[in-house]
């Protein structure tokens, strides 16, 4: 399997900075290094570009106000389960939680939730404050992860490898302008991170119906 430093090398020669079996200076490959895995931060600001979902917990107690262990890009979904009940929840901005007229109300049903989405550590809040106990169930964007050095390893979903090849080489121009650069590699750049996007966008695409737990949710709000 390919290394970073492979990936690197590869998108400077689609670019025409190096030729085949040409091998980058150290700090030319150290800084690469660096503007790649800020390619891959822009990235996970992306849903489209995000491939996955991660199921976070938390245990619900007489508070409305939980700190999380991972800090989401974004809350897709989210649930309380308590006493054998799902509960799906409705996720407001600032202005929804803050039209919320009793924060403090106790409830065995819990309706609304908000995150602050606060850097590095977020919380959410929700309402009523539970008065059973229970367990709050979030859907969230999966990051793609950073690289640790260049001589790990690529591991990447299919299509992820070659996205980033080709959209990391387009990253480069700027510093390293070619003339002979492939004029249709932007284009190419841009269809192979379109796949993937359209490909997550099937995967995670939002059920138009509502389900009987979501109705009965609705009809008691």
């Amino acid at each position: 399997m390919a290394t970073v430093s492979d990936l690197i090398h590869s998108s400077f020669r689609l670019i025409g900075a190096i030729a085949a079996g040409e091998i980058l200076e150290t700090n030319e490959l150290a800084d690469a290094f660096v503007s790649l895995n800020q390619m891959i931060a822009s990235w996970n600001t992306e849903g489209l570009s995000l491939v996955g979902r991660q199921r976070l917990l938390v245990a619900l107690s007489s508070t409305n106000t939980y700190a999380l262990s991972t800090r989401p890009v974004k809350i897709e979904s989210a649930s309380v389960s308590s006493s054998g009940v799902d509960c799906p929840l409705d996720i407001v901005d600032s202005v929804g939680w803050e039209a919320v007229p009793e924060k403090g109300m106790l409830s065995a049903i819990i309706k609304k939730l908000y995150c602050d989405y606060q850097y590095p550590n977020s919380t959410v809040y929700i309402w009523p404050t539970p008065r059973l106990g229970g367990t709050l169930e979030l859907w969230i964007y999966a990051l793609i992860n950073q690289f640790a050095d260049t001589s790990s390893t690529i591991d990447l979903p299919p299509g992820y490898e070659q996205a980033i090849r080709y959209n990391f080489a387009i990253m480069l121009l700027p510093e390293y302008p070619r003339s002979q650069a492939d004029p249709s590699l932007p284009a190419q750049a841009q269809m192979y991170k379109a796949s993937i996007a359209q490909l997550n966008a099937s995967n995670h695409t939002r059920s138009q119906a509502s389900s009987p737990v979501q109705a009965a949710a609705q009809g008691n709000a």
